[in-house]
């Protein structure tokens, strides 16, 4: 099983139908690929044609909801389906309040603050009326709207011809964006509306060479030092390249918990096992455990034979046990793999809890701390992994003390809110917080950029593991 990436949700200023298709007619060619089909060369021509297609300017705009674009009238008529529900709401919106446009629920937008404040409305009104979260395409759809970058206006508007995720009114705020509008920043946003986001397709990697310094590098060149694989600087102009870049980011997940490791007290014995938990483990934290992963672990720690990885969470299926060989500097390394579809409170009832260390990837403890609930209690997430952390009990986790607890959190605001769940409950059960790695961005978080889906978080792009905090508990004493 091979890493997966998130629903592609491009830029609202192309159309939707394309974008979709384009991503579909990789897929095909790439099955083509795979099986030697005849069929490629006609599938390559289709989607040169389609590629075509989608560097259009999506002047159809939806006359419901007055935000979603597309190419065509046709594309429009195509995607009525799958956009009606959030159309029909957003249309009802307008008549009730007699507005124009749903951004315009409080009056005309003139700086960014009031944008997101509307954002922020908007996704929970429509929360409500639909009765269920937004998907990703209405994540996008409420959450990056198509703006003049300057002045916010939604009419007449012309995007950026590099990454299409900035648009302006007129040519002088053209020029304005221009200006402001970075290189860096247009890469970062054509990684983002990429339909390469659609595939799943990585590169499997079976040689590894060099260690790093883990503590004084981060995670291409770690990447780099580790498989002598260099990625592209622009890695959404072609499959090969993006297919390398993802697969950089996927190491984050191990490099983080090697980062973790560098920054906790505890003696390597060749003879013993490192025993990992990895709680609120969902399907999507086992793709950071690839084979090829662990052996970048077992690279970077030459002293480190033996690893037990204990998946607690309750959504995992009943996948039993494995056990994985490798040989990674001319040294046998072996890896058991155990699986409980537990709640960690059920899981330390049920087992004795001895681990070197607890590693939690993007928990989102929000819940667990009354201080940040009302923060954020309108805000339903885009993408819930089923992870109740008031049911899976932080509490138990916290109080097995001594043992270092690690997380990472996807923004410095979400990062803040599950520390302030963390302390908030240990005074509650009297227990001490000691940080160790304190809340600092973390070198390897993914490389894939993401738009950050809460519309209240000062951080428009943000990474997977964005931030790497690591914490030990005590009891305290009086």
């Amino acid at each position: 099983m091979m890493p997966t990436l998130s629903p592609p949700l491009g830029s609202i200023l192309k159309c939707h139908v394309c974008v979709s298709n384009e991503g579909k007619m990789w897929k095909q060619v790439i099955n083509c690929c795979a099986e030697k089909s005849n069929q490629l060369s006609e599938n390559l021509f289709q989607l040169q044609k389609l590629i075509e297609k989608t560097h259009m300017r999506a002047e159809v705009i939806c006359r419901g909801c007055k935000m979603q674009r597309y190419c065509s009238v046709s594309h429009l008529l195509a995607d009525r389906p799958e956009h009606q529900p959030i159309c029909n709401v957003l249309r009802e919106l307008q008549r009730y309040r007699k507005i124009d446009h749903p951004l315009l629920l409080d009056g005309k937008i003139n700086d960014r603050t009031k944008l997101q404040l509307v954002i922020s409305q908007l996704k929970l009104i429509l929360s409500v009326k639909l009765g269920r979260p937004l998907s990703p395409r209405e994540h996008q759809l409420i959450g990056n709207p198509a703006v003049c970058d300057v002045c916010f206006s939604s009419e007449a508007l012309e995007d950026c011809q590099g990454c299409t995720g900035v648009a302006f009114c007129c040519a002088d705020h053209r020029r304005l964006v221009e200006n402001n509008h970075s290189p860096q920043d247009c890469q970062t946003l054509a990684l983002i509306a990429s339909p390469f986001r659609q595939l799943d397709c990585f590169v499997n990697i079976n040689n590894f060479h060099n260690t790093s310094k883990i503590k004084e590098t981060h995670l291409i060149d770690a990447f780099f030092e580790a498989t002598n694989v260099r990625i592209s600087n622009t890695p959404w102009t072609d499959l090969e390249s993006f297919q390398l870049f993802a697969t950089c980011s996927s190491f984050s997940g191990i490099a983080s918990l090697c980062l973790a490791m560098t920054h906790i007290f505890w003696v390597p014995d060749p003879k013993r096992a490192v025993v990992v938990y990895v709680v609120g483990a969902t399907e999507k934290t086992l793709n950071y455990f690839q084979d090829m992963h662990l052996q970048f672990l077992f690279l970077q720690f030459a002293n480190i034979q033996h690893i037990q990885l204990h998946f607690i969470g309750k959504t995992l299926g009943n996948i039993g046990e494995m056990e994985k060989v490798f040989q990674v500097k001319d040294v046998q390394r072996t890896v058991i793999e155990r699986f409980y579809p537990l709640s960690f409170s059920q899981f330390s009832c049920i087992f004795n809890v001895d681990p070197t260390l607890i590693l939690i990837l993007q928990p989102d403890f929000i819940g667990a701390g009354e201080t940040i609930q009302n923060m954020v209690d309108f805000i339903k997430k885009q993408d819930v992994d089923d992870v109740d952390w008031q049911e899976d009990c932080l509490s138990s986790i916290l109080r097995s003390v001594g043992v270092p607890i690690c997380y990472t959190s996807i923004s410095m605001m979400q990062a803040m809110s599950d520390f302030t769940a963390i302390d908030s409950l240990a005074k509650k059960n009297n227990i001490s917080i000691e940080r160790a790695y304190n809340l600092t961005e973390n070198p390897y978080r993914e490389i894939l950029p993401l738009l950050n889906p809460c519309p209240v978080d000062w951080e428009r792009i943000v990474y997977a593991n964005n931030y790497l905090e690591v914490v030990f508990t005590s009891i305290k004493k009086y």
